[in-house]
């Protein structure tokens, strides 16, 4: 059970890094930044994932708590 949370844990910190979330006024900005060699647009790109991630951890915390509160009682 260890090893699947850590997974689900470590698989949350690692897609944000993959995935290109952003809205259309961002991606405008992010992509004229990569054109110009400057490197605006990644970071954009990662607080965005980061920011979706965030909450999916509090409630993967929250349910984790609540699971182990149940089953020892």
């Amino acid at each position: 059970m260890r090893v699947k949370i850590l997974l689900v844990i470590l698989s949350i910190i690692i897609i944000p890094d993959i995935l290109f979330g952003q809205c259309s006024m961002c991606r405008l900005m992010a992509e004229s930044s990569y054109q110009s060699g400057s490197d605006i647009g990644r970071g954009l790109n990662d607080g965005i994932g980061y920011i979706m991630g965030v909450p999916y951890i509090i409630l993967i915390i929250g349910g984790y708590i609540l699971f182990k509160e149940k089953v020892s009682k």
